[in-house]
């Protein structure tokens, strides 16, 4: 077994830290699964994004997929223009060199 670049916790803290960079556009671009698949090559879209009017149980049904499965998480939210943003838990070794690069670029 490889030894990975990141964990999945550090992954998801170093990202909610460069988001900040990002505009309300470029944000949006990663509430897209190609977009995702492009940059990180992940399945599912980096971001969740919901109204700010969601209740609690709104937001907890939305971290789930089509099949029910939970994809995202709450744990790194952020809040922008009205809506709440939570973040992509799904990530493998595989991945760990596609986010070191997105993170370069974005310094």
């Amino acid at each position: 077994m490889s030894q990975r670049i990141y964990s999945n916790t550090e992954i998801q803290e170093k990202i909610a830290a460069a988001i900040k960079k990002l505009s309300d556009a470029d944000v949006d671009k990663f509430c897209k699964k190609s977009h995702s698949k492009t940059v990180f090559d992940i399945s599912t879209p980096l971001f969740l994004k919901v109204p700010e009017h969601f209740t609690e149980t709104e937001k907890a049904n939305a971290l789930k997929d089509e099949k029910g499965v939970i994809r995202w998480t709450w744990d790194f939210e952020f809040n922008r223009n009205g809506y709440f943003y939570a973040m992509n838990t799904q990530w493998y070794a595989r991945n760990d060199d596609y986010v070191q690069r997105w993170l370069q670029s974005v310094e």
